[in-house]
Order: structure tokens, then sequence, then C-alpha cells
């Protein structure tokens, strides 16, 4: 089973296991969280879907099955983003902020204005060229 995570302002493809399944809680189930439960050695082990840079972590590390596909793709905030400091323009390196405002790189440790505003953002198509 393939599935999608997003996490740090990427999209992570991870490979699942034979027998994984997406558990998600009830509405306003408050003391359950979504959740990831994945077969091991006979038992289920339940992944958490919070924090969510817990499943891309495990995934990269191969650990409890679960193995990261490819390399993160980036979400339109990160879309055409490079670290005005070191020029690292690779997503693996970028990570979006909680604040969606900035972002972090990683290879050299700078944070920077995202290149894509969300509040009162003017889509392309509705800019008119003179």
């Amino acid at each position: 089973m393939l599935i999608k995570c997003h996490a740090h302002g990427k999209f992570y493809t991870i490979e699942c296991p034979v027998g994984s399944r997406i558990v998600l809680a009830p509405d306003g189930e408050m003391a359950l969280q979504d959740h990831l439960v994945v077969p091991l050695n006979g038992k289920e082990i339940r992944i958490p879907a919070d924090p969510p840079e817990l499943l891309p972590l495990l995934a990269e590390s191969g650990n409890f099955g679960v193995t990261l596909v490819g390399e993160p793709e980036p979400d339109v905030s990160l879309a055409g983003a490079s670290c005005p400091d070191c020029g690292e323009a690779d997503v693996t390196w970028l990570q979006v902020r909680d604040d969606s405002e900035s972002v972090h790189c990683d290879r050299c440790g700078v944070d920077f204005e995202s290149p894509v505003r969300h509040a009162g953002a003017v889509p392309s198509s509705d800019i008119t060229r003179g």
C-alpha cells in the first residue's frame, strides 16, 4: 500500500507492508487520533498521525516496515524556493515553518520568507500583462 503524507511543506510517498491500514478517529473523539496500523512480526504497530513528521522519519530510516519512495515533493508553498544564503533549491533540504510564512534551510540553517504568500495572493491567471 502506498500513502502520501504531508509534513513541513512536503509530500512524502511511503510504502507500507501488506495488511497495513489507516484508522481515522471518529469526529469529536479528542482522545483518539488518526493513525497507521502496520503489521510487524505478528503484531500490529500503531503509528500516530501527529506529529506529522514522525511517519516520514520512520520511513526514511526504514523502521517498522515502512519505507520512503522517491524524494519528497514540494507543495505550492515551496515551488521555486531557494535559500538566499547558500542557494539550496532541493526541497529535501527545505521545510516550511509552522507559520507558513517562512522557510528553513536544513543545509545552512537560514530562515527566509516563503516565495508564495498565502494571504491575499493573486492567482497568476488573474494578472493582466501589459
